[in-house]
């Protein structure tokens, strides 16, 4: 049978697939290939942390042991990644130009070995959601995700203050040219959203994430519209030049509202001159001071969604947000927190996220020692709500706590698609299956799905599902036939669980 034959015996399987929004880890059946405990936590460890097992980290964590894996993707600075900047590809002349910067993270994602780093990079970057839709600028995006990328295992504190100051963030959220001496206000865009989406909510929080409430039982509010347009003046005097060729933030003291400023039940004295600049240090030491275990809930809840559960228990975010608070806002530390935590390795955690579409595509790549050069997977973030760089809105590409958004109807047919273009290498996105076949010494049916299981899924296979895909292979393993397996795998609901 040709692998075109395929995709029509195959259709009910593709149905299944549509039904992805509603699977659960209950819905699961037992696999007739059962994967050790052992192999299914490194896989677990792999996909949530990073973006997906390879032959290699699989083996790397099998033989050292999660704990060494979680120790050294901690400090990236320790993990060589020369061979990184041979397969990235080059930098546009034009500083307007984007998709081939937006080309090299996707390739970063699929081949660095900082998996923590790249992971840990996309998610401040869902947090902090900034759009080159309206920023348009290839270079100030660009320094945006560096900015990201170097701060992502850094100090939250320091996070904050640069976000407040970078270029992109100025345009995206419109404290460019923000003015505290004109007859106009200033602008409050920046400072809703510092308080509401990147430090603590709506609502005040205890560090285990639930809700502070008054003597009548209801939620005390986080901050009210009198801190947005303190903390919104002392913002003021920001500009991000045009034309916007290099990240050249500039602060225009006369611009700069030098009056003091009363927000969250403190006071900060207000500065003049160029020392207008540093009032971000003052409102970020406030907020974190003032707000301390509303932001450590916030946060902590927030990570643990992104790296474990969007349902966390209150011990889980209390954990987590201690380890934040008590080490001076240490993202490190938080992380490590998490992923050591009994609860990220218990029953209801491992294999109860939806994959986004970043770890779907390239987790397939990575398990199945695939190549690609970044081009093919733009155009699949693109088409699946997920391309980097164009989060829809200021929050970002789904709400928080709600990842199964990205799961609908139409973004299943998008993955499939992708699967159908991975498998056929008609584009720049491809598996080598033969040398699978070779290298694994794959003879029988059974042994190639297996093998194809286990390397895209560290975890086990439904029954009826790995049953469908070996009558399909009917005795043969060719490289069409595992391709086609390969295929049938990547579209099932099983694949699509992190």
């Amino acid at each position: 049978m040709t692998y075109r034959e395929l995709v029509h015996r195959v259709a009910a399987l593709v149905l299944l697939a549509g039904s992805l929004a509603v699977v659960t880890t209950e819905s699961a059946i037992a696999a007739t290939a059962p994967t050790s405990e052992e192999r299914l936590l490194a896989g677990h460890l792999l996909r949530r942390a990073g973006f997906g097992p390879s032959p290699k980290d699989m083996n790397k964590v099998l033989k050292k042991g999660t704990a060494h894996w979680i120790e050294q993707q901690l400090d990236p600075t320790r993990i060589g990644d020369a061979a990184l900047e041979g397969l990235l590809p080059g930098l546009p002349k034009d500083p307007e130009a984007d998709s081939e910067r937006i080309r090299r993270w996707y390739v970063r994602m699929a081949y660095s070995s900082r998996q923590l780093q790249e992971k840990m990079t996309l998610i401040w970057h869902e947090h902090f959601a900034v759009s080159n839709e309206k920023v348009r600028s290839g270079i100030l995006m660009q320094d945006d995700e560096n900015f990201l990328r170097k701060n992502a295992l850094g100090n939250f504190r320091d996070l904050l203050v640069g976000v407040t100051r970078d270029q992109a963030m100025l345009v995206w959220l419109d404290n460019d040219g923000n003015s505290g001496n004109g007859d106009e206000p200033p602008n409050e865009n920046y400072a809703r959203e510092f308080l509401q989406l990147f430090t603590m909510g709506t609502r005040q929080l205890h560090a285990d994430g639930t809700v502070v409430t008054d003597g009548g039982g209801n939620p005390v509010a986080a901050y009210a519209e009198q801190d947005v347009r303190e903390i919104s003046r002392a913002l003021t005097g920001f500009a991000a030049p045009w034309p916007r060729k290099t990240n050249n933030t500039r602060f225009d003291e006369w611009r700069h509202d030098a009056g003091a400023k009363n927000f969250l039940g403190t006071t900060i004295p207000g500065r003049a001159g160029e020392d207008g600049a540093t009032e971000v240090d003052d409102v970020v030491d406030a907020v974190l001071s003032q707000r301390r275990d509303t932001v450590a809930g916030f946060i902590a809840t927030m990570l643990i969604g992104k790296l474990a559960t969007e349902t966390p228990s209150a011990q889980y975010v209390q954990f987590v947000a201690g380890a934040l608070r008590d080490s001076d806002w240490s993202i490190q530390e938080a992380v490590r927190a998490i992923l050591t935590h009994p609860e990220f390795v218990s029953a209801a955690v491992v294999r109860s996220q939806i994959r986004e579409p970043a770890e779907q595509f390239v987790g397939a790549i990575r398990g199945l020692s695939g190549h690609t050069d970044g081009a093919t997977l733009v155009e699949w973030s693109y088409n699946a709500g997920q391309l980097v760089w164009y989060p829809p809105s200021v929050f970002s590409f789904y709400p928080p706590g709600q990842r199964r958004v990205l799961l609908d109807t139409a973004y299943v047919i998008e993955r499939d698609r992708m699967a159908d273009e991975f498998v056929r290498a008609d584009k720049g996105t491809w598996f080598d299956a033969a040398k699978l076949i070779r290298k694994n010494k794959l003879t029988t049916p059974d042994q190639a799905v297996d093998y194809l299981a286990d390397a895209l899924l560290a975890a086990p296979l439904q029954s009826d599902v790995r049953a469908a895909i070996v009558t399909y292979m009917a005795g043969e393993v060719s490289e069409d036939k595992v391709k086609g397996a390969a295929w049938l795998i990547l579209c099932s609901p099983d694949f699509q669980k992190n």
